[in-house]
This record gives structure tokens, sequence and C-alpha cells, in this order.
């Protein structure tokens, strides 16, 4: 009699654990830098400071459906069956973290639309056929951003809600994903709104990116201690995550180059200790691409099998 012992990460058993390319986290990214766009611009709106930032948050609205569009196209690359999207807006199924996201990708679009009809209504008043809606809009507009509030706050944590259901992968079987990818998109946001803001509002988005990296590396750092303290799968994953092949990656250019090195010239920045200078931006959306990647391509090298 020959014994075969198996586990799930035999071949035979999971041929493929790599199902997902680059693809999916250039959406995830895409996607959490879209909605801290709309929260941001959203935001000022709300606390009346648009005026005085017009420049910065016309062009996050501007922007915010246009990096959301790339993000979805390299979604549909990953689509295995692209003739069959369609389906999943036949039907919405409360359990399921893909249907919200669906659902709410939908909602983001014709609301972002309405807020762009809010912020650039000296431009389009020059059209008689646009008069009635541009009205409306100028009427409702606190109520347009607080919508775009919370429909940015739902999609930035549903990316990474998205990964944290899938228990069969222990690295991302955490809650606090989602926290993590709102917080690095909203940061990525404010460096990209630090990028296109004139000097006079630097220091705002500057600050702003601020306390968004020192948030965003207090929820990596909370992530890592529930891997560690976590199930017997859970702490071999964040062990591996944190020492093995992607170790290098994570350290040196999601924390040190993406959190801590910008943190610091952030600070100086806002205290007036040295000039502004573009890297520091760079540097922010460059960690945060990195996050998902790392996060993405690093959870697929482990599987549960205790």
């Amino acid at each position: 009699m020959i014994e075969i012992v198996s586990n799930k990460l035999n071949p035979q058993v999971i041929p493929q654990l790599h199902i997902w390319g680059y693809e999916v986290p250039i959406y995830l990214f895409c996607g959490g830098l879209a909605a801290g766009l709309l929260v941001i611009s959203s935001g000022l709106l709300i606390i009346k400071k648009d005026s005085e930032q017009q420049f910065a948050v016309r062009m996050a609205g501007l922007l915010s459906p246009l990096i959301l569009s790339i993000g979805m196209f390299f979604l549909f690359l990953d689509l295995e069956n692209k003739l069959n999207v369609w389906r999943f807006y036949t039907a919405f199924v409360p359990t399921s973290p893909m249907s919200w996201g669906s659902w709410m990708l939908m909602l983001f679009y014709p609301f972002a639309l309405l807020q762009l009809f809010v912020l650039y209504q000296d431009k389009l008043g020059r059209f008689d056929q646009l008069t009635f809606l541009l009205q409306q809009t100028n009427r409702f507009k606190k109520q347009i951003a607080f919508i775009n509030v919370h429909i940015g706050s739902g999609i930035g944590v549903y990316t990474g809600i998205l990964l944290a259901t899938f228990y069969a992968r222990p690295l991302w079987s955490h809650s606090v994903l989602g926290l993590v990818f709102l917080l690095s998109g909203m940061s990525s946001a404010a460096a990209l709104m630090l990028w296109m803001a004139p000097p006079v509002s630097r220091r705002l988005y500057a600050m702003t990116d601020m306390y968004l990296l020192s948030l965003e590396a207090f929820s990596i750092t909370v992530l890592i201690i529930g891997g560690l303290t976590g199930s017997a799968n859970t702490r071999e994953a964040m062990i591996g995550f944190l020492t093995g092949p992607y170790a290098p990656w994570f350290w040196a250019i999601t924390i040190f180059g993406g959190i801590i090195l910008p943190l610091l010239l952030e600070t100086l920045e806002s205290l007036g200790k040295v000039r502004f200078s573009p890297l520091t931006p760079s540097l922010v959306l460059i960690g945060g691409l990195s996050l998902r990647f790392v996060i993405v391509f690093a959870g697929q090298e482990t599987a549960t099998f205790h």
C-alpha cells in the first residue's frame, strides 16, 4: 500500500496559485486614488474651501472618474470571460463584497459627474441646454458632496475588503486591510493634489498628507500585529511577508520610500524648513502603488493548509 500525503499546496490540488497578475494591483491603486480624490474634493466643497483651492479641487473632480476608468480598464483586462461582465448588474447580493463594489462603482460616475457640474459652473454656463441642470446641482451641491464622500469612502474601503474576504489567503484575511487601503488611497490623493496645487496652497495638502501617512503607518502596524498574533496560518503568512522575497520591496519602497521619507519631507515643508519638491508626492504615489503590488503578489504565495 502506497500512502500519498497531500495538502492544498500540492500542484495537483491547486495547479496555479498565482491567479491575479499586474492588472489587479493597478486597478486597486486607481480605485483607491480616485476614491481619495473624490472624498477630498467633496470635503473641501462641504467646508466651503473650494473657492480658495479652486484649481486643485477642480482637477481632483475631473481626474477622479478618469483615473477610476483607467482602473476599470485594467480590471476588464483581468476578466476571464469579458463578455459576461454585465452579469454583475443583474442582481444585488448583500453578502458579496464584489456585488457591493460593482454597484458602488456604478454610483460613482453619475455623482462624480454631478460634482463636475458644481465645480465647472462658470465654464458650462455658456450652454443654454444645461441651465436647468446647473441650477439644480448648484442648489444641492452640499448634498451631492456629502453623498460623494460616502461613495468615495466606500470604494476606498472596498478595495481592501475585496481581498480580506479571501480566507484561503491568510495574508489577506484581515478586516483592517480595508482601512489600510482607504488611508493609502486618501494619502495618494492628497499627494496628487499637492503636486497640482499652486504654491500658496501646497502647505494645506502637505499637512493633510502628513496626517494621512501617519494614520496609514499606524494601520499597517495594526495589520502586521494582527497577522503575527493570529492563527498559525496568518502568523506564517505574515512572517513570510515580512522576511521573504517581497520583504525588501515592502520595507524599502512601500514603508521607507512611500511613507517615512515623504512624511519627513512634508513635515519639513510644512514648517518652512525646506522648499517644496515634486519628489515628495511622487514618492507617496509610488509607495501606494507598491503597497498594492506587494500585498496582492505576496498574498498569493501562501494558502491555508493547516
